[in-house]
């Protein structure tokens, strides 16, 4: 009986062990991911999974990273995380400052950021998906009995009605940055709408279809529309039996070696496995929660809602991760593909070029995508001499979305420091290792 009741209590025991384990992203395991706490969990010689490649020694070029210290430090960057192909092999990827400057915790590559609105690219990637499936059209109406959310019965300006999935992606739907970012009103709608709390994404769509005009006929004029993107991300829902962070990481990112990322939190308590901590330029103020739950929050630390903006900006990635999701939609990738080359073909060959899908502009064969928000900032180039990079920073600058174009410069002019060699490809590494994060 004793020996049953020892058995009993290993079983339980393991089984609440896993079970704390892998709910650690979630818990006590996302504020504690210094690379102790990974060197502790090798004796368990459990399949793992690393979330980035890392770099030998033997490839880690002093004189770039010096370049990279120097450029931090003239900016007051704490974190950054960097990437780099040439012909769509990693041969660059490396961490530099701290991801928690409190805890001197260094950045590694595999810890995490929030891209902003570089998660609109991979929004695109998904409604693509979708589109080659045949599951949608780009010409398929958004709103009205016909839309794919039809489910918004009342609509004040009828233009909406003649919205589509194109008009979304290449932000043409009609709105304007003179009424302001719907995503970024929580006050404004909240009392608007007679809520109770901040506003859903429901209560959002909501709020402009039933109190908002159109500017612009959709299709007409672009104005980029954080509000379309978190549209895209209701429709990949509605084609789909998942939720939107579901769909992306099971059927786009997971199966092609992409592992760990997810949706950002609000708070500093929110903060998911491997990700880094935000810090806004020395010069910001406080602000009130976006909430209301705080009268005085870091902007990057509550004074956002990020969770909601979803689909249109709450990704967090390290850079290798940007940087393998930019070879997949490579026409020139010699290995698998997210997409077919008419699908990247319809996100990149546009007339204007402002009117890609998912990248912020295209000029020819440079594509480029930036992301911005208050604490954080990426900057990713494909470019046409075969090189790729990828700049992600746990830091805001005064500037703003400004900055992008330093970081632009910066990476163009030391690009030619590390070396391109054939032999090199640091993606070989995207297999089961010993080191990082748990595959159930």
């Amino acid at each position: 009986m004793r020996k049953r009741t020892y058995i009993t209590f290993a079983i339980l025991s393991l089984t609440i062990f896993g079970l704390a384990f892998y709910k650690s992203s979630e818990v006590a395991f996302v504020q504690q991911t210094d690379k102790n706490s990974f060197d502790q969990l090798k004796y368990l010689d459990l399949d793992l999974v690393a979330p980035s490649p890392y770099l030998p020694d033997t490839l880690v070029n002093e004189v770039f990273d010096e370049q990279v210290s120097k450029f931090m430090k003239r900016w007051s960057i704490k974190g950054a995380s960097i990437a780099v192909m040439k012909d769509n092999r990693l041969v660059y990827t490396q961490g530099y400052g701290f991801a928690s400057r409190e805890d001197k915790e260094e950045m590694e590559t595999y810890h995490m950021m929030r891209i902003a609105s570089a998660s609109k690219l991979i929004t695109a990637i998904g409604i693509m998906k979708l589109y080659e499936e045949g599951q949608l059209s780009l010409e398929d109406k958004v709103f009205g009995k016909q839309g794919i959310l039809g489910e918004y019965k009342y609509i004040k300006d009828e233009k909406h009605l003649d919205i589509t999935v194109k008009d979304l992606l290449n932000h043409r739907g009609g709105w304007s940055w003179r009424d302001g970012d719907f995503m970024f009103q929580p006050m404004r709608i909240k009392n608007s709408m007679k809520l109770d709390g901040p506003p859903s994404q429901d209560d959002i769509i909501e709020f402009v279809l039933q109190k908002r005009r159109l500017r612009y006929k959709p299709g007409t004029q672009y104005s980029y529309s954080n509000f379309g993107y978190m549209l895209l991300g209701k429709i990949i829902e509605k084609k789909t039996t998942y939720s939107y962070e579901q769909y992306i990481v099971e059927e786009i990112l997971e199966p092609h070696g992409i592992h760990g990322m997810t949706l950002s939190g609000n708070y500093l308590w929110d903060r998911k496995a491997f990700e880094s901590r935000y810090y806004d330029h020395p010069s910001a103020y406080k602000y009130g929660s976006f909430d209301g739950s705080f009268l005085s929050v870091s902007k990057p630390d509550g004074g956002k809602d990020i969770k909601t903006l979803g689909a249109a900006g709450a990704w967090i990635a390290n850079a290798s991760q940007l940087a393998k999701i930019m070879a997949l939609i490579d026409p020139g990738s010699k290995g698998k593909k997210l997409l077919t080359e008419h699908s990247i073909d319809l996100m990149t060959q546009d007339e204007e070029y402002l009117a890609a899908f998912g990248w912020k502009g295209v000029n020819g064969e440079n594509w480029w995508r930036t992301g911005t928000l208050s604490g954080s900032s990426c900057y990713m180039k494909r470019a046409d001499n075969g090189y790729s990079y990828v700049v992600i920073l746990n830091s805001s600058v005064w500037m703003g979305h400004r900055f992008h174009a330093y970081t632009r410069q910066f990476m163009d002019k030391n690009l030619h420091l590390i070396d391109t060699d054939e032999s090199i490809d640091l993606f070989w590494q995207d297999k089961a290792s010993p080191s990082i994060l748990p595959i159930i």
